[in-house]
């Protein structure tokens, strides 16, 4: 909880339009799950009684948002007073912050003329409501002041809301002394379903979703939280901010190249250097047959121009002398026309570059021609003719066509990663109302397991593919249903293998704006 107190720089590592665990931020949407139910009640009971309600829960429950959403959903005939209690608050500090509120004189303010204003709003017809935050601090003569005017004069009293934790039931048995002066309300906390719709609507009012999340911090913030939304607020933000930082301290790399380009270039790497070393090495066996090939004092005058790979001119023979394996000699019978013809095909044609060779995923031996051509004779063949010798006045065979040499298979460079799998049902996601619920079942790396799951029923089941942590997910829904409500009641209906995935509900609206 360290990282809380430190700036909201994180709001621009995020990309949020605003800090969304704020209490009640820009674009605040109160959360029904478990607490409608509760300001439905706050409103029917300040309608027909004229007990204090009391509404208790620990720090973090709620109760500051829910007071807030009792104020904003007050009609307009209703006046708000609200007190935020500080330390041992007592009955003449309350009196005077209420009678502040109604426009009475503080110094000759007292309970009767309190009692007297209220019904002259009440003639009026506009009521009075007094709120007070943090009760908990008040004191037993603060306490007996808001139960006089709750319980007022003829008819003519202020409704009064408390908000407090559970250390205000001892003072509130002793002032009420066995009487029925107060109803109390508690808070329930939340189970993980509804902290992730929390989490969700939160994150989509400020410009997010829930991806931001891994499924492990997710279920972190429940563990820690308790279900309770104020403490949600805390653990996520605290979350994020000690992601940010962890991020921020990490080394970073010098290029952001995916994991699989820099692969391809390390296997180019080393076909490159594979290549020059075989390139190398037939440069020095080329100086050695040189040097062999030179007068004695030739060589000590061209040794350094070999080394420097300098072209040296050798003297050539006047007649070109074809070089011939023993069995080709005896197998071949030609004329000196087609010998000549044999000794310029296998002479080594120095004037062609060697083209190089393309990487590819297989390694591709890299061969040079050797100075001395050879040809090789099947071994069947080459017993034949051992045997055999082909008589002088025999006829000059056909010389057979070069065999087709089989082209080196290019491979394509793998390319950066992508999403793999068919979109799903995003279009029928699409045309649905953002405001309506679907249950979502499972999701799975696996788009079979996906539309087996789905063709069971195709008129109930959807799925859709979304990305999360680099990868495609696919995302298993049941149904279209006009409220959370009834989506709930749906899931008693599934079959038992699929209720015991957990399916939640969630707004269709969310999962549009995953597919944007």
């Amino acid at each position: 909880m360290s990282h809380l107190s430190a700036a909201d720089d994180y709001l621009d590592y995020y990309q949020f339009a605003h800090d969304p665990f704020l209490g009640r931020g820009p674009s605040f949407k109160f959360f029904a799950a478990k607490r409608h139910s509760v300001l439905k009640e706050l409103h029917y009971l300040a309608r027909y009684s004229t007990l204090m309600l009391v509404v208790t829960g620990p720090h973090g429950s709620g109760k500051t948002v829910l007071r807030q959403a009792l104020v904003a959903s007050s009609k307009e005939h209703v006046k708000n007073i609200i007190i935020t209690a500080a330390a041992s608050a007592d009955a003449a500090s309350m009196l005077q912050q209420v009678c502040t509120a109604l426009g009475l004189n503080t110094e000759e303010c007292a309970i009767a003329d309190v009692l007297q204003h209220i019904e002259r709003l009440l003639t009026n017809g506009q009521e009075v409501r007094v709120l007070v935050e943090n009760a908990e601090q008040i004191d037993e003569s603060a306490l007996l002041f808001l139960q006089r005017i709750a319980q007022g004069v003829n008819d003519a009293s202020a409704r009064v809301f408390i908000f407090s934790d559970e250390s205000i039931f001892p003072v509130l048995e002793k002032v009420a002394d066995d009487a029925d002066l107060y109803h109390i309300i508690h808070l329930e906390a939340w189970d993980q379903h509804e902290v992730i719709e929390y989490l969700e609507q939160r994150l989509l009012a400020a410009g997010q979703t829930l991806d931001v999340f891994s499924e492990q911090q997710l279920d972190a913030i429940y563990q820690q939280s308790k279900g309770w939304p104020g403490q949600v607020n805390d653990v996520a933000k605290a979350l994020l901010i000690e992601q940010m930082h962890t991020a921020a301290q990490a080394p970073k790399p010098v290029f952001n190249i995916p994991y699989k380009h820099l692969a391809v270039l390390a296997v180019l790497g080393v076909a490159l250097v594979f290549v020059w070393f075989m390139q190398s090495s037939n440069h020095s066996a080329d100086v050695e047959q040189i040097a062999e090939t030179l007068p004695g004092e030739q060589v000590e005058q061209q040794l350094p121009m070999l080394s420097q790979g300098t072209a040296i001119e050798l003297p050539l023979p006047l007649e070109p002398e074809p070089v011939l394996r023993a069995p080709l000699a005896q197998a071949v019978n030609t004329d000196e026309e087609e010998a000549d013809l044999l000794a310029s095909e296998l002479e080594p044609q120095a004037s062609e570059p060697i083209a190089p060779k393309v990487a590819t995923s297989e390694p591709v031996p890299i061969s040079t021609p050797p100075v001395e051509a050879v040809i090789e004779t099947p071994l069947p063949q080459l017993a034949m003719l051992e045997e055999k010798p082909a008589p002088p006045t025999a006829q000059p065979k056909p010389k057979p066509a070069p065999k087709p040499t089989a082209k080196p298979v290019v491979k394509e460079a793998p390319t950066a990663a992508h999403l793999t799998g068919s979109a799903g049902h995003a279009q029928w996601y699409k045309q649905q109302a953002g405001a309506r619920y679907t249950l979502q079942v499972f999701g799975t790396r696996s788009e079979a397991t996906a539309r087996s799951l789905q063709q069971r029923n195709t008129a109930e089941y959807h799925y859709f593919r979304k990305e999360h942590q680099g990868k495609a997910l696919f995302v298993v829904t049941y149904g279209s249903f006009a409220n959370r409500n009834q989506a709930l009641a749906a899931i008693s209906k599934l079959p038992e293998d699929i209720r015991q995935d957990n399916p939640w509900p969630r707004t269709l609206q969310s999962i549009q704006q995953e597919l944007r």
